[in-house]
């Protein structure tokens, strides 16, 4: 029997797909998310409602955040970001918030966008695995089953920093009541060092691999049909502290994928701007929303492709295909035609 597709396809057959050879081109899937109108819409309503509540606990004026908004694009969604330990440790990327980062900004901010950056997780998740664009409903039903155990992913890294905290402040307070108080280091301070360097070394692992284990664990918890908090925030921090180089590297192909996108948001938006006030006064809601239209998209991206990077992660650690993810989009699908009888 003669092959009909000749030699080239036996060939052919055994060179793997782009995806394979670069597995980090999948999160180019992600960058369909930034034409979701329904995503748009909701992201931007969050955005202005938080925007709104930061003016009410801050004592802000009005329009004091337009500026931090439009012109550093990344704010916005770095400031999504808030997490219960950056109210006992000051980031240094916070040093331009407009307001300070008190417990009442924490806990707004983590009421307020802990559901959307969980939907934007899965989304990104759903995309990066190759499948459709999932229902909006659908992805928040998910989210109100996992909200518990969303709140148990953030409360843990501060409580078990804290812990350790706690530990190595009580036994600084220990050397200085038995040495005594002095600006430089006494006997009894050396001896109590042992236990001080590690707990404050193992506090600070917490704190800051957690701004990257935190969300890789929330991913987990809406991706993973058997996760539950503790083993999704386990996955978070091996994925962080072992594949710490290959999680960097991600991120930079993230960042510059998303660039392109929210670049062309950017442009966008000033045409936008721009054909507003060409005819007459512009109108009062509409420059605001084409101003903070790039930073909603960034927010979109940014979370959206942690998801993706948790898939990656996975593969590498676990060995289980991007692909394989055990989610149904949840799409309404109209039933087949019947065949025609000849």
């Amino acid at each position: 029997m003669v092959d009909q597709y000749g030699p080239e396809r036996r060939l052919l057959d055994h060179v793997r797909t782009w995806v394979d050879v670069f597995p980090w081109l999948r999160l180019v899937r992600v960058c369909r998310i930034a034409g979701g109108p329904v995503w748009i819409a909701h992201t931007l309503l969050v955005s202005y409602l938080w925007l709104l509540g930061l003016r009410w606990l801050g004592g802000l004026q009005p329009n004091s955040t337009d500026s931090w908004l439009r012109d550093p694009v990344i704010m916005l969604p770095l400031s999504t970001t808030l997490m219960p330990g950056d109210w006992i440790v000051s980031v240094p990327r916070h040093a331009d918030f407009p307001i300070s980062l008190t417990w009442q900004i924490i806990a707004w901010t983590m009421l307020l966008w802990m559901p959307t950056t969980m939907a934007l997780l899965r989304v990104g998740a759903i995309l990066t695995a190759g499948q459709d664009m999932p229902s909006y409903l659908t992805t928040f039903r998910a989210v109100a089953v996992r909200l518990h155990g969303a709140l148990v992913i953030l409360l843990v890294p501060a409580l078990a920093a804290g812990l350790f905290w706690g530990i190595a402040a009580g036994m600084s307070w220990l050397a200085e009541l038995v040495g005594g108080e002095s600006d430089r280091a006494t006997w009894a301070s050396w001896l109590t060092l042992p236990i001080v360097l590690p707990a404050t070394v193992v506090a600070s692992v917490f704190l800051l691999a957690g701004k990257f284990a935190v969300p890789l664990a929330l991913t987990a918890l809406m991706v993973e049909s058997d996760a539950d908090p503790i083993d999704s925030l386990s996955r978070g921090y091996e994925y962080t502290l072992r594949r710490l180089l290959q999680l960097g590297l991600l991120i930079i192909v993230a960042i510059a994928i998303s660039a392109f996108v929210v670049m062309a948001w950017m442009g966008l938006s000033n045409v936008g701007r721009t054909l507003a006030t060409s005819f007459g006064s512009p109108h009062p809601a509409l420059q605001p929303c084409l101003s903070i239209l790039p930073a909603v998209v960034a927010v979109m991206l940014l979370w959206s492709m942690i998801g993706g990077i948790y898939l990656l992660l996975r593969q590498s650690a676990n060995g289980q295909e991007v692909e394989d993810l055990a989610i149904e989009p949840g799409h309404w699908k109209s039933p087949r035609l019947p065949s025609v009888q000849s």
